[in-house]
């Protein structure tokens, strides 16, 4: 999933400029499309040089026509501020103007002033000032669009929601109007029940190539192969509904009724957001357990956000969607767990996956059902949630550490299901005021500044905790 950008390199439409220096900026513009590719992002241009009003307006309508996320304007020199205004206007996605900062190009000038323009239009811009090689602008630059293109890159979304509110979760439920106006995410409805009789109209021998994955790939099958079998059937049931109706992520409501009508999601939910299952690898998709619609946000966020940034992981970091269990006050330890909502990429390997039991014990189960029962691996991580205190959204973002525990230490809470043990890297009071759902996700890395960077595209209120020193 390829984060798209568009490029145009600019300077003055003035008939008085040397040979050479049209030649300087033309030339510079492969330099800096050469440095966007090697940040990782697939980069679009009209061509190397555009200068007037119309050439740059042409230029952003004719990038916006080709699906950019955001946009790179690369000052070379002296340049008009309307020209780039233009372009801005049409491409319609935030902008990073990149001055050059080469030694007599001037470009720091032009720069401003295009920059500036922007401004002053309610356009969101960034002036980033530096040379194209440097490694310090490079990550400023490459942060900025990571951002963009991961508040842009929901426009036109779809997420399928499965299912009404559960269990009174307030914070689950959101405006589909404000969504699809703020975050440019179409929700769509379906019926659990439609994915539950696909799956018991489906013969059992379509799920043996996925069972026989699941036990020569994990380490450990505990649950029984019919209730296996029945998971599987419908994981295959949603993916087909994911496939029809042409999902980008999905919400489903699962509990209360799922266990006593068929089984859970449970298996659906950490398939999907793994980067490969039994038919090889795949991109991740998101899926909020509980019909939890402000979490799926969240997620998809923190999924566009990741993907692609290492090239050792090319679908980016797991995201997790789990639940404030408790508070270890002893071991200062963020104990969280969810029913069996949690991907099994999280784990240190496949090997370290038991398919235990279902979790739920509060619940009359029909069939049973799975859990992948592992203990997260340790990593830097970046916790987010998408919220709204008094009608307006707000993102609590944190800093924290997962914490290697053993597997004997599930007991103390739930043995069957998936946990994620976290060392909060921010002031603990601080952190249990901004909660503001039962619910919160993670993912590898320090991503705070990208988020805040969201936030501002898609006026939302950031809640970013700071980190404190452990001493």
């Amino acid at each position: 999933m390829p984060k798209t950008i568009g490029l145009i390199s600019t300077m003055s439409p003035d008939k008085t400029w040397a040979q050479e220096v049209l030649d300087r900026v033309a030339a510079t513009h492969g330099t800096v499309k050469a440095a966007l590719v090697e940040m990782g992002f697939e980069v679009l241009d009209e061509g190397s040089l555009h200068r007037s009003y119309h050439e740059m307006m042409e230029a952003g309508k004719r990038l916006r026509a080709r699906g950019i996320k955001a946009l790179v304007i690369h000052v070379g020199t002296w340049t008009y501020a309307n020209a780039a205004a233009a372009a801005a206007l049409e491409a319609g996605v935030p902008v990073v103007v990149w001055g050059d900062a080469t030694p007599g190009t001037c470009g720091l000038v032009g720069a401003a002033i295009a920059r500036g323009g922007l401004d002053g239009l309610g356009l969101h811009a960034h002036l980033v000032y530096g040379l194209f090689g440097d490694a310090q602008t490079r990550a400023r630059v490459r942060s900025l669009l990571d951002a963009a293109c991961a508040a842009t890159g929901l426009r036109g979304q779809v997420l399928g929601l499965g299912g009404g509110r559960s269990m009174g979760m307030l914070t689950a439920v959101c405006d589909p109007n404000e969504v699809r106006t703020k975050f440019g995410v179409e929700i769509d409805a379906f019926e659990q029940l439609e994915v539950i009789q696909r799956a018991e109209a489906m013969d059992d021998a379509l799920a043996h190539p996925c069972l026989s994955w699941l036990h020569a790939t994990f380490g450990e099958i505990v649950a029984s192969e019919d209730v296996l079998v029945r998971q599987i059937k419908l994981y295959l049931a949603l993916l087909d509904v994911i496939e029809e109706r042409e999902y980008d992520f999905v919400a489903v409501k699962c509990l209360p009724e799922l266990p006593g009508l068929y089984t859970t999601f449970c298996l659906a939910h950490a398939l999907l957001g793994d980067a490969q299952d039994h038919r090889g690898p795949k991109e991740r998709f998101v899926f909020a357990c509980e019909a939890d619609l402000n979490a799926a946000l969240t997620m998809q966020i923190l999924k566009l956000l990741t993907a692609g940034r290492d090239e050792s992981r090319p679908y980016g970091s797991p995201v997790l969607f789990t639940d404030l269990t408790e508070f270890d006050l002893a071991q200062e330890i963020l104990v969280t767990c969810n029913c069996g909502s949690q991907p099994t990429d999280f784990a240190p390997s496949p090997k370290d996956v038991r398919w235990e039991r279902e979790g739920v014990h509060e619940f009359r189960w029909r069939s049973g059902g799975t859990c992948p029962q592992h203990v997260a691996k340790a990593g830097r991580a970046t916790l987010a949630r998408l919220s709204r205190s008094a009608g307006r959204y707000e993102m609590l973002i944190a800093p924290a550490e997962v914490v290697a525990m053993p597997r004997e230490k599930l007991r103390e809470t739930v043995w069957e299901r998936p946990h994620a043990y976290l060392r909060l890297l921010c002031d603990r009071e601080e952190f249990i005021e901004a909660v503001r759902s039962n619910h919160i996700h993670l993912v590898y890395g320090d991503w705070a500044a990208e988020l805040q960077e969201v936030c501002a595209i898609l006026d939302v209120r950031p809640r970013a905790l700071e980190a404190v020193d452990a001493d």
